[in-house]
């Protein structure tokens, strides 16, 4: 089981293609670098924004990439006498990016979600495909474009024999599941299960099922699907891309942050030692919806702190977690401690 692993810079675009033709590959690479700037601008604003808001998102003029872009790095490159074809990563400033969605009052969310581990469960009227090699299922999901999601989504990989829990343990035996979850670092897991209903060609019909183990509640009671397409393939990668699109809209409602809703909270903040102390402070100005923090009162095993957050309690119960706080109301009182 691969392990999880923590979620990359939520402002750099990797992977972005390019390609553009002129008198001379030279005379092109510039060309085709200036648009994969412009489209790693607009891949970006979409990751970090609302799907309602995507209608008005800032355009990528000359002077914003300007302002906006921090560098970019070539993956790949290939020319021939009169085309440039490559993949680029762009790296863009997190304060300017903040600042024109700000300026637009546009809702946004740079906090990304703990990964998540995806089983991917392939049902028909010849048996279960889980963890063996000849699951299109899995295959769909692996065939997703890699488009660096606020929410990390790894795939259970298949099993060298195909052995593995039943699909009865997955759905009922707990500790079968949270084995899987231990092995690979993993805090939430999603069981997707797909039954082909119809595979004529032409009226492929896949209904999906999605069952959530785990504290992040936004995966909470993800709503069955039905899936329509020409082939099997084809309907299983557009069901996986719609299942992505439902979850990374979640995790955005459950993380915007929205400048007109800012909120105080008084917490206790509990630690064993100075080290753990350090390191809670560290977690909390790494959140990227907390305004600021005021220490108002110190010992060697507590202090109470004030937050000035965006959002509400919840949202900011959320993004501290995915930085290993824990964040609880007791009685009318906060509290919060760093996650074994």
């Amino acid at each position: 089981m691969a392990q999880a692993a923590r979620p990359a810079d939520p402002f750099s675009v990797a992977g972005v293609a390019v390609d553009a033709s002129a008198e001379s590959a030279a005379a092109a690479r510039p060309v085709a670098l200036a648009e994969g700037q412009r489209r790693a601008f607009a891949q970006l604003l979409r990751r970090l924004t609302l799907p309602d808001d995507h209608g008005r998102l800032p355009r990528p003029s000359e002077a914003i990439l300007n302002d906006t872009v921090a560098g970019f790095g070539i993956d790949e490159e290939r020319t021939s006498a009169t085309r440039y074809i490559g993949k680029i990563t762009v790296q863009f400033r997190a304060d300017a990016i903040r600042r024109l969605l700000q300026e637009a009052r546009i809702p946004y969310s740079e906090t990304m979600s703990r990964p998540v581990l995806v089983v991917p469960v392939w049902q028909t009227a010849d048996g279960v495909h889980i963890w063996d090699a000849a699951n299109p299922w899995r295959d769909a999901w692996l065939r997703r474009p890699d488009t660096d999601s606020l929410v990390p989504l790894s795939v259970a990989p298949a099993s060298p024999d195909g052995a593995g829990p039943s699909l009865d343990r997955l759905m009922n035996a707990p500790d079968d599941l949270r084995a899987i979850m231990r092995k690979g670092n993993y805090d939430d897991v999603l069981i997707m299960t797909a039954t082909l209903q119809q595979a004529d060609p032409g009226h492929v019909r896949i209904d999906l099922y999605a069952q959530h183990q785990g504290p992040a509640v936004f995966l909470n009671n993800l709503d069955m699907l039905t899936v329509t397409g020409g082939t099997v393939e084809e309907t299983l990668l557009t069901a996986a891309l719609e299942l992505t699109r439902r979850i990374e809209a979640r995790w955005k409602y459950a993380t915007v942050i929205d400048l007109e809703k800012q909120g105080q909270l008084s917490v206790m903040a509990g630690f064993g030692s100075l080290a753990e102390w350090t390191k809670l402070r560290a977690a909390l100005a790494a959140v990227p919806i907390v305004r600021k923090v005021d220490v108002l009162q110190l010992s060697h095993r507590d202090a109470q702190l004030r937050l000035d957050f965006y959002g509400e309690p919840a949202q900011l119960g959320t993004a501290l977690a995915q930085r290993d706080i824990v964040l609880t109301e007791r009685d009318g009182y906060w509290e919060m401690r760093g996650r074994k």
